[in-house]
């Protein structure tokens, strides 16, 4: 796939700095619970995995 540099200069500038925070986030864990990203940091570190093509 061609990215056009426009596109790519847009993508660069929302992509988050090494080191920098995540912005906090609600989701749906695999077992179907609504969890937001504050609520785990509470139990410490996280780490963030996305899965593609996965359904």
């Amino acid at each position: 796939m061609i990215i056009n540099s426009s596109l790519a200069s847009i993508i660069a500038l929302a992509a988050l700095a090494v080191g920098a925070a995540a912005p906090d986030f609600e989701a749906v864990s695999h077992d179907g619970e609504k969890i937001t990203l504050s609520q785990l940091r509470q139990q410490g570190p996280v780490m963030l995995v996305f899965l593609r093509g996965f359904s």
